[in-house]
């Protein structure tokens, strides 16, 4: 059954309405997943003949820019979500994390971690081969370690720089010796971090892909980065450990993938891995309508007509990325935190996300992404004009806010879809008495105007891939570009990097979000949900997969040797 959702256009037009005092109502209630964290859910099951996994066959994948970066050496550490999902398959990594940060061996089969969070030891297995033949050792993440901490790379880890011990002089060249990393032997490698760092092997090393020693001993990082990273398109050079091999490359075409017969986890069911740059989306959903292309991450201008392809599976997975507005608290505009409550219930998320998004979003009410990390108790700040009204008033009578303020709303996304957002957040904020002044910024022009406070409320992205990556920017951050300066929450924050204990470190965290939730120096606005389309025909592509199709930077744990076709 086709699903019927209010257009733009009529969205738009409702909230025009609910201006005038008439309550906004959503075609279709929001279809928020029930347990934490969030299970993957069918968004439409069609029904089809049983079909019949083949050994080998050819799994195609859509991928585009920036194709520039493609090479072994700058996937390996976060450079985007078309070069790096090539190298997961290709590379490896010392463990890798599902979409519950819950970890996985990979080329470590354990690792040991000091009472105070400053030594991290990684045993490894040692029956993993580069796909030249030689044997993955302890020197080969040594010497990946030492050619991403040099500068000629671009690379710039700030986790690995600040984080391992002489790990700054090293990358400023003060010295060749890098004492935060050794092998005691060939099988072992130890970290040695200059404080407590608790989870730092968490950020730090699942995007790590471990690079070939006996290869990339001999190359220039500067050579590559000045030619525009033609490793990729070099198979000698190219060489990996991961379930699958590198073959053949074309600029702007397509990179092409065999099967590792010789991989420790086992040889994959599939035979070659493409991915395929098939231009724009329009040409994109053709490809999938036909069956050239068999997983493709699914816009949203394109979510409804997916749902109706007979030969295609469309999942929807819970994405740990959310969009908030900044706050500036500074403000004497709101300084009162009754006003800050106030906008969160003058808007209507959950009509924004039937309205506008599709579906394909949800309220949140926290700086945590992270669901399992969610604390209980949170005010879900639902719809409410009324309240706004109230508070506003409230804050009014007390000489903390004045009818006539005008808040200034920036936010740096160019498309046409959040020009109707922030439309409509315009209309529910006029609703409730707030007058806005709406303002696209570009290019640097959005970091000078957050960085000199020039602005009320900043719509911005929001996301880190593990708890204590939140540390440093509640504390460390300038002035407006932090969402709050409360001394007391910032030693909450301070206090996580020192609490190994991981209950503990949650019962932390769930302190500073319910008093983030009640002061709302930053208000968090929406969750998306990505839609993934798999061909019918493809089996074994989980939910970790489904995940992975999102954060290829960070999650390796799709297990990949279990894809297959049929047919």
């Amino acid at each position: 059954m086709k699903k019927t959702r209010l257009s733009r256009r009529d969205f738009l037009s409702v909230s025009a309405t609910t201006a005038a005092g008439v309550m906004l109502t959503a075609c279709v209630p929001a279809a928020v997943p029930s347990d934490e964290p969030a299970p993957m859910a069918e968004a439409e099951e069609a029904p089809a003949e049983e079909a019949v996994a083949m050994d080998g066959g050819t799994m195609t994948f859509s991928t585009g820019s920036p194709w520039g970066t493609f090479s072994p050496f700058r996937p390996t550490y976060q450079y985007g979500y078309s070069s790096n999902t090539p190298a997961m398959l290709t590379h490896s990594r010392l463990f890798d994390l599902d979409r519950n940060n819950d970890t996985h061996p990979n080329l470590a089969l354990e690792w040991e971690i000091s009472d105070d969070a400053t030594v991290y030891s990684f045993r490894l297995r040692e029956d993993a081969r580069w796909h030249d033949g030689e044997p993955v050792t302890a020197n080969d993440v040594v010497e990946t370690v030492r050619f991403i901490l040099n500068q000629d790379t671009n690379i710039n880890p700030r986790r690995w720089i600040s984080a391992l011990k002489g790990g700054q002089d090293y990358y400023d060249g003060v010295t060749d010796e890098l004492p935060g990393v050794y092998a005691p032997d060939d099988f072992n490698v130890v970290f040695e971090l200059e404080e407590t760092n608790v989870g730092w092997h968490l950020s730090a090393t699942t995007d790590l892909q471990i690079l070939p020693a006996h290869i990339f001993n001999n190359v220039v990082p500067a050579d590559i980065v000045e030619h525009h990273a033609p490793a990729w398109y070099t198979p000698e050079l190219n060489i990996g450990s991961g379930p699958f091999k590198f073959v053949r490359a074309e600029r702007d075409q397509f990179v092409e993938l065999v099967r590792n017969d010789d991989y420790y986890g086992g040889t994959p069911k599939l035979e070659r891995i493409i991915f395929k740059n098939f231009g724009a989306a329009d040409t994109q959903f053709i490809a999938l309508q036909k069956g050239e292309l068999d997983v493709w991450n699914v816009p949203q201008d394109f979510y409804e007509q997916s749902l109706e392809l007979d030969n295609v599976d469309v999942h929807l997975v819970n994405r740990n990325y959310i969009r908030v507005f900044l706050l500036n608290y500074e403000s004497p505009v709101l300084a009162d935190k009754r006003v800050r409550q106030a906008l969160a219930y003058a808007i209507d998320r959950e009509g924004i996300c039937e309205g506008l998004y599709s579906g394909l979003c949800v309220p949140y009410n926290s700086y945590m992404e992270m669901r399992p990390w969610l604390a209980d108790g949170l005010n879900e700040y639902e719809y409410n004009p009324e309240k706004a009204k109230e508070l506003l008033a409230a804050a009014e009578a007390d000489g903390n806010w004045d009818p006539s303020n005008v808040l200034r709303v920036n936010w740096y996304y160019s498309d046409a879809l959040h020009q109707d957002i922030m439309a409509a957040i315009q209309q529910n904020l006029k609703a409730v008495g707030v007058e806005t002044q709406l303002q696209y910024l570009e290019g640097t022009s959005a970091v000078e105007t957050q960085a000199a406070c020039e602005f009320e409320m900043y719509y911005q992205g929001w996301g880190f891939s593990f708890p204590e990556q939140y540390n440093s920017f509640f504390t460390d951050a300038e002035r407006c570009r932090t969402p709050w300066g409360d001394p007391d929450a910032q030693a909450l924050f301070n206090q996580t990097a020192t609490t190994v204990d991981l209950e503990e470190r949650m019962a932390i965290h769930e302190q500073i979000q319910l008093r983030l939730n009640d002061e709302l120096p930053m208000m968090p606005f929406l969750q998306f949900i990505g839609p993934v389309a798999v061909n019918k025909r493809v089996s074994g592509f989980n939910e970790d997969a489904l995940w992975n199709r999102y954060y290829p930077w960070s999650n390796g744990y799709a297990n990949a040797v279990n894809w297959s076709v049929s047919g």
